[in-house]
């Protein structure tokens, strides 16, 4: 099937020159798509999410901002399926999130969010086309160093979700090959801003979302590769250690101590693949950043004889931004749906500190979360190579895989190298507060 010729919207800000208007350039992509009508694809930077009435009032769509958030909250809400093509897999979820765009921005502050509207024949009441968006994806800025110190611009994709609305019990937009016009504006983005290496969860390995993939990488000049990961999910009340959660002591306000926390990750992380946190400043943001949109989310230390970090851990409450609702549940995530226990969810990063101290600061934070937040699930994942690995094995487990795409194969194979274990294993960094 011969490409299609489509294009989308490059949104860069306000125009410094005018601000009433809109910096913006036009791109020119080719797609794969099987859909046949009209869509209006935009990308623009998250801090546009709250003057998007201007944004869609532009391009002749209808400027409702609560229309546009609630149909962001429906298509984000679009259930995440770990399964393959075969439907094999134990996990399906939707994730709903309090408040949009409040909940997603505080994750991630500087994404680029691309959007998928496909216009409809009816006009609001200032003529403006409405619409019906199809898909919803962040690009999230993130920089990192490889072995010789040079410092890299790269994305972390995630929320990747498509539309699965129907019409007369019909879908108009799934199996329509979107997903790979979607990332038609992801590599092309890529090019735009000179990114070289991007990297994602995809769930459970799917041949057509690898073969979607290989085509659009091979088409942008580009390589990719898998990393299986595996999810754990504890049921706190079978997991915490209420003498454990005795030893905690809250660092989330102490300076020196964050430091020495700090110094911890950077010793064990530093060869990471992709590691975020090669600075303490970008640490420092993401601890301002969640700390200050989370009341529940802290971090907590054992301290050693001296008082000083022993082992710690960044505990994000998950239940401040959204909630989990597991879709036709199968195996023991029927039992933990019929539990109605997914609402509230910890989820811990950055672990630092021998084995055992780390399973007593998880399993206190659990017990803590648990009695004063009514916090019943703790979400650990596990790459291979995990010091933690098995620590953080439950009964209720899923694996998944993470994709990696690049274009400078020398330097990411030294990447590669640079980050295996004694063993062998490839580390990626995946300590993101949000998958």
């Amino acid at each position: 099937m011969e490409a299609k010729k489509r294009h989308y919207y490059c949104i860069e800000g306000k125009d410094p020159a005018n601000p009433a208007q809109l910096k913006y350039i036009r791109r020119d992509i080719e797609c794969d798509d099987a859909f046949d009508g009209e869509l209006v694809m935009l990308s623009f930077p998250i801090s546009l999410m709250k003057e998007i009435s201007s944004v869609l009032s532009h391009f002749q769509l209808r400027d409702d901002p609560e229309y546009f958030y609630s149909e962001c909250k429906e298509v984000v809400s679009v259930p995440e399926k770990h399964v393959n093509e075969k439907g094999e897999g134990k996990l399906t979820f939707q994730s709903y999130f309090h408040k949009f765009p409040e909940s997603v921005e505080n994750f991630f502050d500087d994404a680029i969010i691309v959007v998928l509207l496909h216009p409809q024949p009816t006009k609001d009441s200032k003529g403006n086309f409405d619409y019906n968006m199809i898909g919803y994806i962040h690009a999230n800025h993130i920089d990192f160093k490889s072995p010789d110190g040079e410092l890299h611009k790269g994305y972390y994709y995630n929320v990747l979700r498509l539309s699965e609305r129907t019409v007369n019990g019909k879908p108009i937009y799934r199996r329509k090959r979107i997903f790979t016009t979607m990332f038609s504006i992801l590599l092309d983005l890529v090019t735009l801003y000179d990114i070289h290496f991007v990297y994602a969860s995809m769930g459970r390995e799917n041949q057509a979302i690898n073969d979607a993939l290989k085509m659009n990488s091979e088409r942008h000049g580009k390589f990719f590769e898998t990393f299986p990961m595996r999810n754990n999910t504890q049921v706190n009340l079978l997991f915490d250690n209420s003498s454990a959660s005795k030893k905690l002591v809250d660092i989330s306000n102490n300076k020196e101590a964050l430091h020495q926390y700090y110094l911890k990750i950077d010793e064990s992380r530093n060869r990471f693949v992709f590691n975020q946190m090669h600075s303490e400043e970008n640490f420092l943001s993401m601890v301002k950043r969640i700390l200050g949109s989370s009341a529940g989310s802290r971090i907590y230390m054992i301290p050693d004889a001296n008082g000083n970090v022993d082992a710690a851990g960044f505990f994000v409450n998950w239940s401040d931004y959204l909630h989990l609702k597991l879709q036709n549940p199968t195996g023991v995530f029927k039992v933990v749906d019929s539990l109605k226990i997914t609402d509230k969810l910890l989820y811990p990063i950055l672990l630092v500190g021998d084995k055992a101290k780390v399973s007593q600061l998880v399993k206190g934070a659990a017990y803590k979360y648990r009695k004063e937040h009514g916090t019943q699930l703790t979400v650990l994942n596990a790459p291979e190579g995990d010091p933690y690995y098995d620590m953080k094995k439950s009964i209720i487990t899923d694996p998944f895989v993470y994709f990696v795409i690049y274009d400078r194969p020398e330097t990411y194979a030294a990447m590669k190298e640079h980050s295996k274990d004694a063993q062998g294993n490839i580390r990626i960094f995946i300590d993101t507060p949000m998958l």
